[in-house]
């Protein structure tokens, strides 16, 4: 392998870098992944797709309430974790050789190790040297260490360590800003556990608009989650009874008693990547990037969460990405629009936004152009792909308004609310 050259190579084999390696190779490139770890990355193997998995579980407990209203009453319903984990575990098994499958069939050369660049072109793996005319960067993120007095404690875990839990404690306090938290607090509360979810910011999702924000904290706190807001951890001590934590709430300071606290922060995986001897700053908070992919070195390559800040870690952003860097770095020139990359959250009710916000597209003018989607409910993460369509294709209110979607479907609300926007509403009251 010492005297392979690559015309593209992508560092990373997540949800970024599988699509972008693959790309390559069907625009003819001879194409190289390197993963130190399983391939599919943080969301196939412990993000988007075990949580969901646990969201889908924790979504038919849920619905039984419904069931009962429907005269559906359905008793002796037992919850077993461990045999949940079971069947994740066997999930996430078979769609990683689904992954390297894929590579293997579009002739993509898989490299297992970890990679380091040693200069301008060359890729060094397993002591192993692999030359690229072409790099693609896509090592995703890493957890970052929280900085409350008592956060090296045992108990203060991050999401990987709950995956890898047998048996799930009765009380958690979970922290931060992470809108990844919701959907782990309403897991948790489905199975039996006590969750009060804190954080220093004034509410839950605050990038999102006010409307979709307090329908949701209405949402958490009527299924019996605790919400804290403007709350910081000020200290927290592990005693017989499990983790004491003293929240300072506004100008008061509560103390409670929980088995975890789950804190999930994470930043760019920059670090021992060799990036200076490239050129590349690794002290920055994520690499830049143009329009291309492409960051301030030429034929380097940068995607997905190393590529952009936190509240912009989306797999499907960085499929989208990966995508773009490798068609770009075969010779042809694509655009990647942030503006057309959905937000979605798989909480119940689920969440899902793309585009601008009320007040971002107040600030931006108007002139009739569809700006942003904001849908709060039952099946949002399917519609939400609909208006990210109308996004991208620049569609008009007016357009999206003539638009017969199917009834009876959510989806048809889609376009009363376009008419409830131009003032002619048809079935809103």
């Amino acid at each position: 392998m010492k005297d392979d050259v690559f015309d593209v190579v992508v560092l990373g084999g997540g949800a970024g870098g599988v699509p972008a390696a693959i790309r390559a190779a069907q625009l003819g490139g001879r194409a190289a992944i390197i993963e130190e770890r399983d391939l599919g990355g943080l969301c196939m193997n412990r993000g988007c797709i075990p949580f969901c998995h646990m969201s889908a579980a924790a979504a038919i407990l849920g619905g039984l309430g419904l069931g009962k209203e429907m005269g559906l009453d359905v008793k002796g319903v037992s919850q077993d974790y461990a045999t949940l984990l079971k069947r994740q575990t066997e999930l996430i098994s078979f769609m990683r050789e689904g992954v390297k499958g894929l590579l293997g069939k579009n002739k993509v050369t898989i490299v297992q190790g970890k990679g380091k660049l040693t200069g301008k072109g060359k890729v060094e793996v397993n002591g192993d040297t692999l030359s690229y005319k072409n790099l693609i960067l896509a090592t995703g993120s890493a957890w970052i260490k929280p900085d409350f007095p008592g956060a090296d404690l045992a108990g203060v875990i991050t999401s990987d360590d709950l995956l890898e839990a047998k048996k799930l404690p009765k009380r958690f306090l979970l922290y931060g800003t992470s809108p990844w938290l919701v959907e782990i607090g309403q897991f948790l509360k489905r199975f039996g556990a006590e969750v009060a979810l804190a954080t220093d910011a004034k509410g839950l999702i605050v990038n999102e608009n006010k409307t979709i924000r307090t329908r949701l904290t209405k949402a958490i706190k009527d299924q019996g989650i605790t919400v804290l807001p403007r709350t910081g951890i000020t200290e927290l001590t592990k005693k017989k009874d499990g983790l004491h934590a003293a929240l300072k709430v506004k100008d008061k300071v509560e103390k409670v008693v929980v088995d975890r606290v789950v804190v999930l922060k994470r930043g760019a995986f920059l670090e021992g990547l060799g990036l200076e001897t490239v050129g590349l700053d690794a002290g920055k908070e994520y690499l830049m990037v143009n329009e291309r992919m492409e960051t301030s070195v030429k034929g380097v390559y940068a995607i997905g969460d190393l590529s952009a800040p936190e509240e912009r870690h989306y797999s499907h952003g960085a499929s989208s990405g990966g995508i773009i860097a490798a068609e770009n770095a075969m010779g042809q020139y694509r655009s990647f629009n942030p503006k057309a990359i959905p937000r979605v959250l798989f909480t119940q009710p689920q969440v899902a936004c793309v585009g601008l916000t009320s007040k971002e597209a107040k600030d931006a003018g108007h002139d009739g152009e569809l700006l942003g989607v904001h849908i709060i409910g039952e099946g949002a993460s399917e519609m939400i792909g609909q208006a990210v369509l109308a996004i991208q294709l620049e569609a008009t209110l007016e357009e999206l308004a003539q638009t017969a979607f199917p009834h009876p479907t959510l989806s048809e609300f889609l376009a009363e609310a376009a008419r409830s926007a131009l003032g002619r509403p048809i079935y809103i009251p």
